[in-house]
């Protein structure tokens, strides 16, 4: 009986798990509308499951005399992210909270610099959902 319980939770985890992958596909093919085409993505995808008051934490170079535009989105609703852009030291650089969740921020930067760059749920407009920050440089 115990393996019986044991192989029907096994598969019900596999296709719970299918499915937020395929959640997280929507909502990076979504995200990539912000892209447009004047920039061009780095090739990296940016994903997380989050939940509540979690924080995903992605890292970075951004590489001088280029400009580059960061995308944040989950699900169909923009402005649902909450990104924060910080260099090494810690410092914030940019913060969308500060312009309405922006689902996008385009800046210029003169020398290359690691960035670490976290992402949290609006927790008023979303409780749960796939986190995706794009990044694309412009062509």
């Amino acid at each position: 009986m115990k393996l019986v319980t044991a192989i029907v939770l096994f598969i019900a985890a596999l296709f719970a798990s299918q499915y937020t992958y395929a959640q997280c596909d929507t909502t990076a093919h979504y995200a990539g509308n912000y892209l447009g085409s004047s920039f061009v993505s780095d090739g990296q995808s940016y994903r997380a499951l989050i939940y509540d008051d979690q924080i995903a934490e992605f890292t970075t170079t951004f590489y001088g005399d280029q400009t580059y535009r960061i995308v944040a989105f989950s699900g169909m609703e923009k402005e649902q992210i909450i990104f924060s852009v910080y260099d090494e030291n810690d410092r914030e650089l940019f913060s969308n909270e500060n312009y309405q969740n922006s689902p996008y921020w385009d800046f210029e930067i003169e020398s290359t610099i690691d960035c670490r760059i976290e992402a949290k749920l609006d927790p008023v407009k979303q409780k749960s959902g796939c986190a995706v920050l794009l990044i694309g440089f412009e062509r």
